[in-house]
């Protein structure tokens, strides 16, 4: 059995409070019994949490190898042997298989490209010049990867325009429902890789300045089909 690292503030791969607000929406619902999915797994926690409620199937997807990994290495601490993690982008490991729950906390900033090297990877925050970038594919591959009855999770920081969010949803024949507000710290890892002015520019939208300190608010959504009801 492998022997995990203990947790520690410079382990890049400690679960953040988006993380936590999506363990608190899978242990405080009826466990998903049918074929579940998470797409990025980082640490692992989400989707060993998905294992441990029962599900039928449990798949894990990541794009960068470590973080493969480590969610094996979690898993198999636990006995959890079952779950399968595959390492690749956001989709194409898994083709058009679909899911009754998949899970995801996309990455959400507009990382500079020559941003200075930060202490969590790169593609656990980077969503493109405006945040989007990840969210949007992620949306527009959601409704043939979700069965009928299916939902999905995922995280939504309000700097990311909720109406735009509106919009693609209907585009897509998808409805979503806020189960979860949540206020988190920016720590300055995160704000030096940002553009300049980003901060102030969002001010009032999802960020709120305390002295030298910057809070961002983040929701929990559910989807589902607009169809289901």
């Amino acid at each position: 059995m492998p022997e995990l690292p203990s947790m520690c503030h410079d382990d890049h791969f400690r679960p953040s409070e988006y993380t936590a607000a999506l363990l608190r929406q899978l242990w405080t619902r009826p466990p998903c019994t049918g074929r579940v999915l998470e797409l990025g797994t980082g640490s692992g926690v989400v989707l060993t949490a998905l294992a441990q409620a029962g599900a039928r199937e449990v798949v894990g997807v990541d794009i960068e190898n470590d973080a493969v990994q480590r969610t094996r290495e979690l898993l198999q601490s636990l006995g959890l042997s079952s779950a399968s993690v595959l390492q690749g982008d956001l989709w194409d490991p898994v083709g058009t298989q679909p899911f009754d729950l998949i899970v995801f906390n996309p990455p959400q900033l507009p990382v500079q490209g020559d941003a200075p090297p930060s202490p969590r990877l790169r593609s656990w925050s980077d969503g493109g010049p405006q945040g989007r970038r990840v969210l949007d594919r992620f949306l527009e591959g959601l409704p043939l990867r979700l069965t009928r009855e299916g939902r999905a999770l995922i995280t939504h920081s309000s700097f990311l325009d909720a109406d735009r969010t509106r919009v693609h949803l209907d585009r897509c024949g998808l409805q979503a429902q806020v189960c979860q507000t949540v206020t988190v710290l920016m720590p300055p890892c995160k704000l030096e890789v940002l553009p300049p002015g980003w901060a102030d520019h969002h001010e009032g939208r999802g960020l709120r300045r305390l002295g030298p300190y910057l809070f961002s608010d983040f929701d929990v959504l559910e989807i589902r089909h607009a169809a289901a009801g």
